[in-house]
Order: C-alpha cells, then sequence, then structure tokens
C-alpha cells in the first residue's frame, strides 16, 4: 500500500516539526511564485501561510533555503490539498509532497 492509500489517522503518525521560516511557493503554467512561511513539516508534506489562495489539486513546489551557508535548502514537489482562509487575511496552504530534493 502506498503512503497515500493509508487512512489519514495514519497519516498525522509522521513526526512532524513545527517551524516559522521562509519559504517560496511556485505553482502554475507561468510558474507564479509567491512568499510563504512554512509552519509545520514532515517528509510526507507542510503547511504553509500565504497572502492569497492556491487551490486544492494544483501541482507546487515549495523551496526552502538553508540557514547554513554552503548547504543546500529543501525543494519538494507536490500538490495543494487544502487551502483555508485565516481570520488576518492570509490563508493556511496544507501540502502532500510527491518528491523531496
Amino acid at each position: 500500500m502506498s503512503f497515500h492509500d493509508q487512512q489519514y489517522s495514519e497519516k498525522r503518525d509522521f513526526m512532524r516539526m513545527t517551524v516559522e521560516t521562509a519559504a517560496t511557493l511556485t505553482f502554475g503554467a507561468d510558474n507564479h511564485s509567491c512568499d510563504v512561511v512554512c509552519r509545520d513539516l514532515s517528509n510526507q508534506g507542510a503547511q504553509v501561510t500565504a497572502g492569497e489562495a492556491v487551490a486544492a489539486g494544483t501541482l507546487i513546489t515549495l523551496s526552502i533555503p538553508s540557514p547554513t551557508p554552503g548547504m543546500q535548502g529543501l525543494q519538494a514537489k507536490g500538490e495543494v490539498v487544502r487551502c483555508q482562509a485565516e481570520n488576518n487575511g492570509r490563508f493556511s496552504i496544507g501540502l502532500r509532497f510527491d518528491s523531496l530534493h
């Protein structure tokens, strides 16, 4: 059984790290980029906040720069699984990763 076939409760068993780091979300046919803040991160996905909504099902690339000079940052490809408006005018976006680089 693949990861994506597992029940939701099993997926939440993966260790999630609470973070607060700047990242870039790239999506769409024109490779539109927006600055986001990564709130939590696991090997299967992330939650970010952004100033614009991104529709569920949209294919994305999330880029998180390394805080250490000379070390490669994280680049993940995947899709948006949910996007919800927050009270502060920003959007909480759930991402599922298909690959990490």
